[in-house]
């Protein structure tokens, strides 16, 4: 039996009173302005649910934006009970068609975070301009240290030199770098962009013999040579840019914040065993004896939990091993000098003393 409804073709907003027919297979409706028009059944979609009481709006696969507009009750009913795609809501087909989005979304999230995070990193790196690599260091080094004294003193500042140059022998393509000791009361050594390394007073002072101090500073030179503080304030930005667009939010700051800086200096396991591995190298290659890395490292585990926490601004920065990961694996990894290699000090008796006290 027809019902009268109403219709509107998607092109006016003319109001059309069409009689409607459902034959089983397909919606037969035409009027005074609409001419007679076939609409399967199967191609049909409902706007909204239906509801008691409430005109029942409909459209079709030929015509999305085009509204069949039904109060008939029982035809509604009668549709209904008949095809149960009408009954609103999501059939099958719209769930698979927005589960095929989703994962295509969620794909190309992934594809983005994986070149975000994985491929640019490394090469962006080993890209940037040396101009660019030494502001952003000097940036990060004086939002690292937070007005912290650099230390200094004639002797000290030459016992350093020469430990650098004992790192230097047999190791040509040493990077460019600067080192320098501040006052920091914390355990760590860090390397920022552009081969700039940071030693703390904390971790001079806790060193028994220079070796300790010189495998610290080959691993961080590792860091350099590797190029990790650049790579990873790339993975950093980006993954701050692809929060943003995906959140609307602005992100932080990454070089005027401690926070910032802390997760910078959180590298991965990766980068810590490429760093641990140059360490291994150069310190052979100088006939320094990488025990003395070893010892300083066992020391520390034992030191962990011993230690009083900081404050102040710098509690982000942990302490040695909450910025390098794996203590214990790493440990394992550090063996003597090779049979036939005399191991040379790295220091003086006299120069190692003249580094200890370089903060006075």
């Amino acid at each position: 039996m027809a019902v009268s409804a109403q219709y509107f073709d998607g092109q006016s907003a003319k109001n059309q009173t069409v009689s409607v027919l459902e034959d089983g297979t397909n919606l037969r409706f035409s009027g005074d302005e609409t001419p007679s028009t076939v609409w399967t059944i199967s191609g049909l979609h409902a706007v909204d649910p239906p509801s008691p009481g409430q005109p029942y709006r409909l459209t079709h696969d030929d015509k999305p934006g085009a509204r069949l507009i039904i109060r008939d009750g029982n035809f509604i009913a009668t549709l209904v009970s008949r095809s149960s795609h009408l009954k609103g809501g999501y059939s099958k087909s719209d769930l698979s068609h927005i589960f095929g989005w989703v994962l295509g979304g969620l794909a190309v999230v992934a594809a983005l975070g994986y070149i975000t995070v994985a491929l640019l990193p490394d090469r962006v790196a080993h890209m940037m301009p040396e101009s660019w690599r030494n502001r952003v260091g000097k940036q990060m080094e004086t939002s690292l240290v937070d007005n912290a004294r650099a230390c200094h003193s004639p002797a000290g500042d030459a016992a350093l030199g020469s430990m650098i140059g004992a790192l230097a022998e047999g190791t040509p393509e040493l990077p460019p770098i600067s080192v320098h000791v501040y006052d920091i009361p914390i355990l760590n050594a860090f390397a920022v962009s552009g081969g700039n390394i940071i030693l703390t007073r904390q971790l001079v002072e806790t060193a028994d013999a220079p070796d300790e101090v010189a495998g610290v500073l080959a691993h961080e030179i590792g860091h350099v040579f590797h190029r990790h503080p650049e790579a990873q304030l790339v993975r950093m930005e980006g993954v701050q840019i692809l929060a943003s667009v995906f959140t609307g939010s602005s992100g932080g700051d990454t070089l005027t914040s401690i926070a910032g800086l802390a997760a910078l200096l959180q590298y991965s396991r990766k980068a810590e065993n490429e760093a641990d591995a140059y360490a291994r190298e150069t310190l052979t290659r100088a006939s320094i004896d990488p025990i003395g890395l070893k010892h300083f490292f066992e020391k520390i585990v034992k030191l962990e939990g011993e230690s009083k926490k900081v404050s102040g601004s710098f509690a982000a920065l942990g302490n040695l091993f909450a910025t390098h990961p794996g203590t214990e694996e790493r440990i394992k990894e550090i063996t003597p000098l090779p049979a036939g290699i005399t191991a040379k000090p790295s220091l003086s008796d006299e120069q190692w003393k003249a580094l200890k006290s370089i903060c006075g």
